[in-house]
């Protein structure tokens, strides 16, 4: 038997263990657990080994919706966040590598830059919103 004390929410407890045996099918853990200053309590518990419960296969092809109409020109989210900044506006020129927008995913700060040069023709989001992958923040043309 050995003693351990264990601390549960700001409660201080001293555990009596002592290992019995193990059958096959089921394990048996008995401990005395008392509480500093109180009477011994003994709790029993018994455990049935759970079986993994295989997950059937996803199929790829049919897993993957389709983005909403993405066309050329159309500047899309690379990851799920919330947009920070959006530093052009419509009917502003821009040329590639230009700064567009600032998305925060996992509290990282991402720029998202134009692929091309062109004109904002339209801007899908708002400061503060937040997208999912591959949706449209705005459109280049």
């Amino acid at each position: 038997m050995r003693k351990f004390k264990i601390e549960v929410n700001g409660e201080e407890f001293i555990v009596n263990v002592e290992e019995i045996g193990r059958e096959k099918n089921s394990p048996t853990v008995e401990s005395n657990a008392t509480k500093a200053g109180s009477k011994s309590t003994v709790a029993k518990t018994k455990t049935e080994p759970q079986k993994a419960t295989a997950k059937p296969k996803k199929d790829p092809e049919t897993e993957r919706s389709a983005p909403a109409d993405i066309g050329e020109g159309d500047v899309v989210a690379p990851m799920p966040g919330s947009i920070l900044e959006i530093d052009v506006k419509k009917g502003e020129s821009v040329s590639q590598g230009d700064v567009l927008i600032v998305l925060e995913a996992m509290k990282m700060e991402n720029e998202i830059t134009a692929a091309e040069a062109g004109t904002v023709k339209d801007i899908k989001v708002r400061v503060g919103d937040s997208v999912d992958a591959e949706d449209i923040l705005l459109v280049i043309e």
